[in-house]
């Protein structure tokens, strides 16, 4: 994003009582404000950083310590509720105005220390009691950001919409790219050396993170948390994340399954699936950047109900597929409906807390995560009891039923989710 465009996609906004939401801004802020891309490249780093140590992660625990696949799951296991107690308590904080800066500097660490250990240390005890852990704890980074990002939308006057879309187009870039990166580099030279590069993009990114973010940023929400407050239970924000596990686990099941799917039961070549993820992931890039006008233009749940209808014909569609062309076809559907999904999920989200964005981010990325671990045991059960064609009708039924909660539901209350 140019600083033209940055200043371009600026747009006047209010809180939910009515009043100017725009606040007086540090020197650092006011510097930020002119070139807002610094805040976007800080999230791409970061997805570059932990999209790399994604798929390393189960070739390590069987080829690289010589486990059986079953343990694959006990560091996983382990990973998300680490990683869901993170976000719970690095959510709160954000909204009782602890510095975002803190918070991200204790994520960023705690994953390159587990990205040294994995390289120095074979022992898969290791992994799962000490960096799975540290690993947990890095994930948290993810909700601190989209938080950081939300924030720093309302206290520069930006459309919220627009720019959660660029922060989600940022996590989209790094997935693009980080798998295969670190894959190559795995492939030449080894797990030790992968993870000792990966390390290596973590202090990239812990040097970004000191220069860009305010030492100072925090919440600017009047009703932030006290220290002890109880966060106040919210009907709507708990429905608001129904949807997001169901159509974001349906993914989950679909990627999960589509390598071995299309090699073993299409007779589709190996390369198949990875030509198919890049039309996907190349559209939904596409499409996330224009989530700010179909927000416009219809809102945020009928949106988010365009992508359960577009993710459920999708599934129909691919369950019949039979050739390359179709497949390829059909992955622009795939990222036609993610794309919606990932570019307005996270703010139909925080609008049911717009008080406290910590909270509702970290809600938010708590649900991709448990959608992501319901989503990854569904699609093993389901295909050793059936084929893994039968996953991709499991994954339909979750998109569908998306489709009925956020039918069921309704817009937020802007006065009552800004008491919550």
């Amino acid at each position: 994003m140019t600083k033209g465009e940055g200043m371009a996609m600026r747009d006047h906004i209010t809180d939910g009582n009515g009043i100017d939401g725009r606040q007086p801004v540090s020197s650092a802020i006011a510097f930020l404000d002119r070139y807002p891309f610094l805040v976007l490249a800080l999230l791409l780093v970061g997805a570059f950083a932990s999209s790399s140590a994604a798929p390393l992660a189960g070739l390590y625990v069987v080829e690289g310590l010589g486990e059986p696949p079953w343990k694959i799951s006990m560091v996983a296991i382990v990973q998300i509720c680490i990683t869901l107690l993170t976000n719970r308590a690095f959510g709160r904080a954000i909204d009782r105005g602890v510095p975002v800066k803190l918070l991200l500097i204790t994520s960023i660490l705690c994953f390159a220390s587990g990205m040294m250990i994995l390289g120095a240390v074979q022992v898969y005890w290791v992994y799962l009691c000490i960096v799975s852990i540290l690993l947990g704890v890095g994930s948290g980074a993810l909700s601190v950001m989209y938080s950081f990002g939300r924030l720093f939308a309302e206290q520069t006057n930006r459309d919220i919409a627009k720019f959660n879309g660029f922060l989600r187009m940022q996590t989209s870039l790094g997935w693009m790219v980080g798998p295969a990166a670190s894959l190559s580099v795995f492939g030449a030279f080894g797990f030790a050396p992968t993870y000792y590069a990966i390390a290596t993009v973590a202090a990239v990114w812990f040097a970004v993170c000191l220069l860009i973010v305010p030492a100072a940023f925090k919440t600017h929400h009047p009703g932030r948390l006290k220290p002890g407050e109880k966060v106040p239970f919210n009907v709507g924000l708990i429905m608001a994340c129904i949807p997001v596990f169901f159509i974001g686990a349906a993914n989950v099941v679909f990627v999960s399954a589509m390598p071995l799917y299309f090699s073993t039961e299409l007779g589709l070549v190996a390369s198949a699936a990875g030509f198919a993820l890049t039309v996907k992931c190349f559209v939904e890039v596409v499409v996330i950047y224009f989530c700010a006008s179909l927000i416009r233009k219809v809102g945020e749940r009928k949106g988010m109900l365009i992508a359960a209808v577009l993710a459920s014909i999708f599934f129909g569609l691919i369950y019949q597929a039979s050739s390359l062309r179709e497949v390829l076809v059909l992955g622009a559907l795939d990222g036609m409906y993610y794309g919606i999904f990932a570019g307005i999920s996270m703010t139909f989200v925080q609008n049911f807390a717009p008080e406290q964005p910590g909270v509702a981010t970290s809600y938010y990325v708590s649900t991709l995560f448990v959608g992501g671990l319901i989503g990854n045991l569904l699609t093993g059960l389901v295909a050793s009891a059936y084929d893994f064609q039968s996953t991709v009708l499991v994954a339909g039924g979750f998109a569908l039923m998306g489709g009925v909660v956020l039918l069921m539901m309704g817009n937020p209350d802007r006065k009552e989710s800004a008491n919550a």
